[in-house]
């Protein structure tokens, strides 16, 4: 007999073939009366670099790394669709979206657009990448949403738009995400990596479906936990890139496989079936680079569907080509009033009870620490384009860089090491651009030679080129503010010499300047650095800047050099400022108590570095250590050498207390006599090879804090987190994200200690009144998650906390301190230049509050004297941190501007508002005329068009020809 024959006899004695032999019986548990409708999701997850560069990826070289090319996918896709207008197919990534369009012609970008109105081509998130959730800043999300959105609205006409959000491969999921995503006008939101434990419990209570809540309860937005992953079904993959094998329906071939295909398929409809209650169910087929032969991967679905559409009364299924967004409405108008609601976030995502993906929080924290300080660099940029009246020029190329970098295997750390070095690489490149267009944006504005002002990149390592070349020369310092209220902050200038004393040229009076030596630990770092750092505070006007003349004398006036102070006793040092009392150990130099001198409070409040020893492996599982988990070897710490205090250095504006820990580790703590915070600088690394080591900075203190702490989501809303007891991975299974702070509260003495870092780390409290957070770590393993090679960062790391000790009622304090640590002044320096404009402020008395922030200033049109920017204005204190709405009357924004007319967008600046918010009459009711109201932790976006004001028009033309003869120069 023949074996075709046997087949078809075991199928039909198992109650399968009937028709062409194929036939399935329902299970009479099935979910639901009728017909579950199976929405098939075509798509292709294009990482915006991994295992290759970004160039890599797109155009297909380095296959012996990474089979595929991007181009080739949507090329490939785009035939397909075109021959078939039944078929859809979503994407996300608009970096390479935008590649291909921009290098394919019109007859391509024809077919695309027939593709979108008939809605077979849909776009999912529409950011320029899919960004993590855990280590980005806010702002840098937002950006990155606006580079996708409005390139999507430009290319279009908003036939594009994307109505949900697609974050299917982040490795867990932030509130803040979710918010944002909502105040961006996307209706829901999928994604896939939610805790084992959650994710199995959520099955059996068929939940994966939910309205989630942003802890603020300001924004909601429809949820989906995608079934197992956002892959096809096991056995299902049908590209060219996969071993899975094809359905073969002829029945005369000793290949035919059609039953048993289809009765294996119909198993996993069932079983997904059983865990959602709409009677719709979302089938993704696809992954990771899928769909580079897209005609082979829809022949087979074509087949699969067929077979099942045929018989779809007895399956109880029936397939549809879908979208994530039909799909959505459908299960809305379905059980939408039903859904449950669930608030806080998903982290710390684990896929087993070994494997906690806490590690990625801080891996490569020189690339964090980058990408905050070019968000920095970004948003100076934009300001110095608007003031200066920029019709050309534009900070695009380090905005789309940032936009890549926000990457969920970018900023996150978990690249290969060369696609790590290729983020930095394109942040460098447009660090170089953004910083030109500052130097002579602020030449302009001040007066100076064009071309005269440089930057000091490298001012973190005490290395400056202008400088190092300055021997006897004076120098002219500009500093710029990018806040829109005043402020003074400490300047720190590497130099070779200290004969220079200091005049604030816009009072032409001496400003005292400090001399010290540079910390020995930097040799680590730069062995090119400079000996010196001169320090001076800068009173900064809002949105303006300052000037300074750093004038080259044998023997200066009103500077000194800081020697360090001689001691002959191991008694404490006591630092007072007018906030705090510090107390020092007189032999280690750790701190020992912070009095705040307002509340009388005191606590002790120690730093001290440890580490955990990387796992590489036990009898408990074979789970290491790795670029994306922290696993330690032992649930303790061990300490790190024993610290030792080397250096003792104060004037009447600051003290500082230097320490070492050994050979690779140094820690600086600073009392600013008029800051409300402590700052503690560290340099760690590089670290030794000789094991795995996951670097931590420990603060323990008396603070009573009941096993409780709080983390920020991405900088915005704070979230309660629980120490949680467990068996396995106690320390890992309880690391948060830490975005931009972490706060310990006393709720008996009304006292809180605010921990600010100016990068993503993780962070946890393991014990009562405790607090670390992870500032670097390497690893000598992979973690088995897709990296294929160890977290070797052999590099040093310089980096810093602000410790803000207050009562819990003045927490709004340390949003405003947040700010000032993100926006750090931009220091220019040229060689023996005055300017003509030696101060000037650009910010009127609208925004002249604190708790505002101009969070974007983008110029996007030009025409004449009028400009029109996009301009996000934010209230960045939360309802419950004390935040109260504040009015802003837009037309008293800029200095020397007179407001046109303004049209508000959504957050990413894509769409009308109107397309974001249900009830326009009642998120507008607040509003009259110009002037409108933010509410507590509320962005909004708008469209703002600008001309001169009337006393400033008869210099319309002069300016013009000078921006003009300018950007010329760009």
């Amino acid at each position: 007999m023949k074996p075709r024959i046997l087949l078809l006899i075991c199928y039909i004695l198992r109650g399968l073939p009937t028709s062409d032999g194929i036939y399935y019986r329902r299970n009479s548990e099935q979910n639901g009366e009728g017909t579950v409708r199976v929405h098939v999701v075509p798509h292709t997850h294009n990482d915006v670099g991994k295992f290759k560069t970004v160039d890599q990826y797109y155009f297909g070289t380095q296959n012996q790394q990474y089979q595929g090319g991007v181009q080739y996918i949507i090329d490939t896709v785009v035939d397909e669709l075109t021959a078939d207008p039944t078929k859809t197919f979503v994407y996300m990534e608009i970096a390479y979206f935008k590649r291909w369009w921009e290098h394919r012609d019109k007859t391509w970008h024809n077919k695309v657009r027939k593709l979108i109105k008939s809605k077979q081509l849909e776009f999912v998130g529409g950011g320029y990448s899919m960004n993590d959730e855990a280590t980005v800043h806010y702002m840098a999300t937002v950006d990155q949403f606006s580079a996708g959105m409005v390139w999507l609205t430009e290319n279009f006409a908003g036939a594009a738009e994307p109505t949900v959000a697609w974050q299917i491969d982040t490795y867990g999921h932030s509130a803040a995400q979710a918010a944002l995503s909502a105040q961006s006008g996307l209706k829901g939101i999928f994604f896939s990596r939610i805790h084992f434990e959650e994710y199995e419990q959520r099955k059996l209570d068929r939940e994966l479906e939910f309205v989630w809540q942003s802890t603020a309860g300001q924004d909601k937005i429809f949820s989906s936990v995608l079934y197992e992953g956002y892959g096809a079904p096991a056995g299902f993959c049908f590209d060219s890139s996969c071993t899975d094998p094809p359905i073969v329906a002829d029945s005369e071939s000793p290949e035919y496989n059609l039953p048993e295909r289809i009765s294996t398929f119909l198993e996993f409809l069932q079983e997904q079936a059983a865990h959602y209650r709409s009677g719709n169910i979302m089938l993704t087929m696809g992954g990771d680079f899928s769909f580079q032969n897209a005609r082979q991967y829809f022949t087979n679905l074509d087949l699969l569907m067929k077979y099942v559409n045929q018989n779809s009364t007895e399956y109880g299924f029936e397939m549809v080509y879908s979208t994530p967004s039909r799909y959505m409405d459908e299960v809305t108008s379905s059980i939408g009033d039903s859904l449950s609601e669930r608030k806080e976030d998903f982290f710390p995502y684990a896929d087993d009870s070994h494997s906690y993906w806490s590690g990625y929080f801080t891996s490569r924290p020189s690339l964090k620490g980058y990408v905050r300080d070019c968000n920095n660099v970004l948003q100076t940029c934009r300001q110095l384009e608007v003031l200066v009246g920029s019709p050309y020029c534009d900070a695009d190329k380090l905005w789309l860089a940032m936009s890549v970098a926000q990457h969920h295997d970018a900023i996150t750390g978990t690249s290969k090491k060369h696609v790590a070095d290729d983020y930095f690489r394109r942040l460098a490149e447009g660090q170089t651009f953004c910083e030109g267009v500052i130097n002579r944006g602020l030449e302009k504005l001040s007066g100076l030679k064009s071309g005269s002002l440089e930057s000091c990149r490298l001012a973190n390592e005490s290395y400056c080129e202008i400088t190092s070349r300055a021997e006897n020369k004076s120098l002219t310092v500009v500093v710029y503010n990018a806040r829109s209220v005043s402020r003074s902050e400490y300047v720190r200038i590497p130099l070779l010499s200290s004969h220079y004393e200091l005049i604030d040229l816009a009072t032409n009076q001496p400003v005292p300047l400090s001399f010290l030596e540079v910390n020995p630990a930097l040799n680590r770092e730069n062995s090119d650095h400079l000996p010196l750092e001169g320090v001076f505070r800068a009173s900064l006007p809002a949105l303006g800047y300052s000037s300074y003349r750093l004038q080259h004398a044998q023997h200066p006036r009103h500077s000194q050099f800081l020697a360090p102070i001689t001691r002959n006793t191991a008694s404490d040092i006591s630092v007072a400022s007018q906030f705090y009392t510090a107390v020092f150990d007189g032999l280690t130099g750790s701190l020992k108590t912070v009095t705040n001198k307002i509340t009388g409070n005191s606590e002790s409040i120690t730093a001290k570095f440890l580490e955990y020893h990387s796992n590489t492996g036990d009898s408990a599982s074979k789970q290491a250590s790795g670029a994306h988990i922290f696993r330690p070897a032992e649930n303790t710490a061990a300490e790190i050498g024993h610290p030792v205090l080397t250096k003792h250095i104060s004037n009447n504006e600051f003290t500082e207390i230097w320490q070492s820990f050994g050979d690779w580790i140094s820690l600086v703590t600073r009392v600013y006599t008029d800051k409300s915070y402590i700052e503690v600088e560290w340099v760690v690394g590089p670290l030794p090879a000789d094991r795995g080591r996951e670097v931590i900075l420990r603060y323990e203190t008396s603070l009573a804090t009941e096993e409780k702490f709080y983390t920020d989501s991405n900088g915005r809303e704070m979230i309660q987190r629980r120490l949680r007891g467990q068996e396995e991975e106690g320390v890992a299974g309880n690391y948060y994200p830490v975005t931009t702070r972490m706060v310990l509260l006393d709720e008996n003495s009304g006292m809180q200690l605010t921990v600010l870092t100016d990068r993503a780390q993780g962070g946890t409290s393991l014990a009562e009144g405790q607090m670390e957070l992870m500032v670097h770590r390497r690893t000598l393993t992979d973690d088995n998650r897709g990296v294929e090679e160890p977290l070797e960062d052999d590099l040093v790391v310089k980096g810093k906390h602000w410790l803000y000790f207050s009562r819990f009622d003045s927490m709004a304090e340390n949003r405003v301190l947040g700010q000032e640590l993100f926006y750090k002044p931009t220091i220019a320096l040229a060689l023996e230049e005055l300017p003509r404009q030696p101060s000037q402020t650009y910010s009127d008395t609208a925004v002249n509050n604190k708790y505002i922030n101009i969070a974007t200033i983008i110029n996007v049109d030009y025409s004449g004297d009028v400009f029109t920017y996009l301009l996000r204005l934010e209230n960045i204190t939360p309802k419950m941190e004390g935040g109260e709405p504040i009015t802003v009357d837009l037309g008293r924004i800029f200095r020397g501007k007179t407001l046109v007319e303004f049209e508000e967008k959504g957050l990413a600046g894509d769409r009308p508002i109107e397309n974001v918010v249900d009830d326009m009459d009642q998120y507008t009711q607040y509003d009259e005329g110009n002037v409108i109201t933010l509410q507590p932790l509320q962005i909004r976006t708008f469209f703002a068009t600008y001309k001169p004001s009337t006393k400033e028009s008869g210099l319309s033309e002069k300016i013009k020809n000078m921006v003009c003869s300018f950007f010329m120069e760009c």
